[in-house]
């Protein structure tokens, strides 16, 4: 019984769409970290995560601002004013977008889903945990 327990656990977050995507939680991307000495957010990615590694991935949230000069955008678990960036929530409730090309025009705070290529950023701190490279809005 218990073998079948973890077996639902643990695909419970691995959904696919009718695309061949697979579609992530929020709460799939919740990885724990550390803090380093010089106050910088150093991820812990597990095991059981590397399946998405490199996969392309469907993930839903709201459009932040990074540097609106620049066009850079994160994707966010909560709404601009909830999110990591004003102190509201932690630094895994965030995924930097790098699109595949750029949109004219986007929207702080719009609810969006987006499909790109997960990437699992661990050497760079100054850059968030997970990266969605290739990214296009979905759907």
């Amino acid at each position: 019984m218990r073998n079948w327990a973890w077996v639902i656990v643990m695909t419970a977050g691995l959904q696919m769409n009718a695309w061949g995507q697979k579609v992530v939680s929020w709460d799939l991307l919740a990885v724990p970290y550390s803090t380093t000495p010089e106050g910088l957010y150093a991820p812990q990615f597990p095991s059981w995560l590397d399946s998405y590694k490199s996969q392309e991935v469907v993930l839903q949230g709201y459009l932040v601002p990074v540097d609106v000069a620049t066009k850079q955008y994160a994707l966010s678990r909560y709404a601009f004013s909830s999110c990591f960036f004003c102190g509201n929530a932690a630094p895994n409730t965030v995924v930097e977008l790098v699109f595949k090309d750029q949109p004219d025009h986007l929207v702080t705070d719009q609810f969006v889903v987006v499909k790109g290529i997960l990437v699992f950023n661990d050497d760079d701190p100054y850059r968030l945990f997970f990266i969605i490279q290739q990214a296009e809005f979905h759907g």
